[in-house]
């Protein structure tokens, strides 16, 4: 004996609001999580807007299922209505997926653009100590220099012209050794200061 075409079609439709269900549920759990950094939601602004139409498409199709299903329809009617409901969750579903791998991507895009600045940045800062370990081995060695020369001829020594820039904020200045006349003794005069090649250079003046 067949089955009772009244109970095939009970249960299909039970079958059908079921598998509506996970396919809401599903969408549900896919929509939740929106990244809650405010750098995420900038560059994701369209992600937000396709988000927020998300949605409200799904409480859109809670609220046709719960309206069919309280209808006195005949359950064929409420049969057909609930199977193109079912299709419409799938494809909203699957809707969801999409937007939640363009926004991973979009994320993953971003993580990648910060970890570039990020190590920008650092390798800025290196260049930039290792420049300034160097201009502070320049300038002692000319300093040290002057002032051995200045002891050496009972001389003085300042700091003058030409300045060395190695970088923003990061200079190098000549030092003058300057040794009075002393009785028939010439006075003389010395600059200390660097080459073209930032090499060190006493030059009689």
């Amino acid at each position: 004996m067949g089955a009772d075409p009244e109970t095939t079609l009970v249960s299909e439709i039970a079958r059908l609001t079921r598998s509506i269900d996970r396919a809401a549920a599903a969408t549900e759990i896919t929509l939740a999580g929106h990244p809650p950094d405010p750098a995420h939601r900038a560059m994701s602004s369209p992600s937000a807007e396709e988000h927020k139409e998300l949605c409200r498409q799904l409480a859109a199709l809670r609220e046709r299922v719960a309206v069919a299903e309280h209808r006195n329809d005949d359950p064929r009617a409420l049969r057909a209505e609930l199977a193109t409901l079912l299709s419409f969750a799938r494809t909203l579903q699957a809707d969801a997926d999409d937007w939640r791998a363009a926004l991973e991507d979009q994320i993953e895009e971003l993580e990648r653009q910060r970890t570039a600045v990020r190590q920008e940045h650092e390798r800025a800062a290196a260049d930039r100590e290792k420049l300034a370990r160097r201009r502070d081995a320049l300038q002692s060695t000319i300093l040290q220099t002057a002032a051995r020369m200045a002891q050496q001829h009972r001389g003085e020594c300042r700091r003058t012209v030409p300045v060395f820039t190695l970088g923003e904020g990061l200079t190098v200045c000549s030092v003058s050794v300057f040794c009075p006349r002393r009785g028939f003794r010439v006075g003389e005069h010395w600059l200390v200061t660097l080459n073209r090649s930032h090499d060190l250079l006493v030059r009689r003046e």
